[in-house]
């Protein structure tokens, strides 16, 4: 309205506003049409990214199917080694599950353990030693590692089996070499006691040689940083130390086992392991067809899910060493079946990490030093410094002290007219008498004033006095609970010290 106006007195053109105002609306049309623009690029520029991606998987599942038909037509000629493998999966199958055994039908391939193997397996489960004998020796001399594990792994599942200790210790960990797949999983499997109590002794045994003993050539440092985070120890507030050594004894105290739990067969802590060192060790193939199969597992991966498989589990696949597998059994969420055995063979190598921690106790505070007024005041459980606060309360009274010339001078006029008052009516005159009753009343007023305001410093200094009396208190007892709390910390550290020598020794 202000620029109608403005034409109408002369003040403006009417057809520059009229312009002015279309041009700000094809302005505006055109930022609007930019910015749909811009969403409609993004929207394309997103739509042409998934369709790119699509494209290329799509792309990479059809090459690697056209790859796995040659492959497939490769490994043709592996059709023995390949029935072989499956009339053992019946076989296992028909172990786990507690059906009728029937023989398997295996067609002879030269040179693969497995199926002397399977032969031997059949012929423990229907008692016929003489073949058993025959055939496990067979596939001994093919392939003494692979038909051991077989043969372990797979009678376990059909029951209970007795292993003399030689033979079972020729499966676990030895010290000085790298532990495998394989043994790994006997090793899960003898802790969870697929093989009895004798079998955990054994094994705990078997891992006790392999970690030898702590000293200066094998530290215990690794075993620290696993207990408190930290490699090195040089002293230990006792409260860090009674919550670690708390922890610790927490973690190796037995845990009961849950009452009136059904079992899991799909999560046997016994059975596990074994299924999947049974599946790895037939999985492999034989030799000649090992590298088509992995090549086809990968393959089929991503024509399945359009991403590669992770790599094959080999049984003779290093895992770790046995130092970073205990310390995983002991320290790890997921390995309780395994941590009773893993802390009797770590028993030397924990029991030396309790006495270092608990024998690097930083020393009991014998006093401590507060600020109080800007200086430093010594404070133990008996109360703070005498000297010190004597010259706290000399520097509050320095602060507060006393002048006493309006007082005096207050009373020394007021004698003074109080003199000149009683002259003057005694006779001088009665001009003395006024003047000296107004220096009587000032002098009093004066000394009044100075009276009050020396009792005001008195009772000011007396205040001050009491706050850094309480202040200095309240320090003195902050020690104190100090004190006791890093001895009542020191009695919790002796008394985890002692109960985990105990469920150490």
């Amino acid at each position: 309205m202000n620029e109608d106006f403005a034409w109408w007195l002369g003040d403006g053109d009417w057809y520059d506003r009229r312009q002015k105002a279309q041009i700000e609306e094809l302005n505006s049309a055109v930022d609007g049409a930019y910015r749909q623009s811009s969403q409609l690029r993004s929207r394309l520029a997103r739509i042409e990214g998934d369709l790119q991606s699509k494209v290329n998987r799509i792309a990479a599942a059809f090459d690697a199917f056209v790859e796995l038909s040659d492959v497939r037509a490769e490994l043709a000629v592996y059709t023995d080694p390949a029935i072989v493998r499956h009339q053992v999966r019946l076989l296992l199958a028909a172990v786990t599950g507690g059906g009728p055994v029937d023989p398997p039908e295996l067609p002879e391939v030269g040179g693969y353990w497995l199926v002397p193997a399977a032969r031997a397996l059949y012929a423990q489960l229907v008692d016929d030693h003489a073949a058993a004998a025959k055939h496990t020796e067979q596939a001994t001399e093919l392939d003494a590692g692979h038909a051991k594990y077989f043969l372990t792994a797979a009678l376990r599942l059909a029951g209970p089996v007795d292993l003399s200790a030689v033979q079972l210790a020729g499966l676990l960990p030895t010290e000085g070499r790298p532990v495998t797949y394989a043994a790994r999983a006997l090793w899960r499997a003898t802790a969870a006691g697929a093989f009895g109590r004798p079998g955990q002794a054994l094994l705990a045994t078997s891992l006790e040689s392999a970690l030898g003993q702590p000293g200066v050539d094998n530290p215990i440092d690794p075993w620290l940083a696993a207990i408190t985070g930290s490699a090195g120890v040089t002293s230990v507030r006792p409260a860090a130390a009674a919550t670690t050594l708390g922890s610790l004894r927490q973690r190796l105290t037995p845990a009961e086992p849950p009452a009136d739990v059904p079992a899991d067969d799909g999560d046997d802590p016994v059975l596990t392991p074994l299924r999947d060192l049974l599946r790895a060790l037939v999985d492999e193939g034989h030799a000649p067809e090992r590298p088509l199969l992995r090549k086809a597992e990968q393959l089929r991966s991503v024509v399945e899910s359009g991403l590669p498989r992770p790599e094959f589990q080999s049984w003779d696949a290093a895992v770790g060493s046995v130092a970073d597998l205990v310390r995983g059994d002991i320290f790890g969420t997921d390995t309780p079946g395994t941590r009773p055995v893993a802390v009797r063979a770590a028993a030397p190598w924990l029991s030396a990490c309790v006495e270092t921690i608990a024998g690097h106790l930083s020393a009991p505070p014998e006093s401590v030093s507060v600020r109080v007024r800007g200086r430093d005041i010594r404070v133990t459980a008996d109360g703070a410094d005498p000297a010190g606060l004597a010259a706290l309360r000399n520097d509050i009274d320095a602060g507060y002290q006393v002048r006493p010339a309006k007082l005096i001078g207050g009373l020394v006029t007021a004698v003074v007219g109080l003199a000149a008052t009683v002259a003057g009516f005694a006779g001088v005159g009665v001009g003395l008498a006024v003047v000296g009753l107004i220096v009587l009343v000032v002098g009093g007023i004066v000394a009044i004033v100075g009276w009050r305001e020396s009792g005001q410093y008195k009772a000011a200094s007396a205040r001050e006095r009491a706050d850094m009396d309480r202040s200095v208190e309240a320090q003195t007892e902050a020690f104190r609970s100090t004190r006791s709390s890093d001895e009542h910390h020191r009695e919790r550290v002796a008394e985890h010290r002692a109960a985990l020598a105990e469920l150490l020794g």
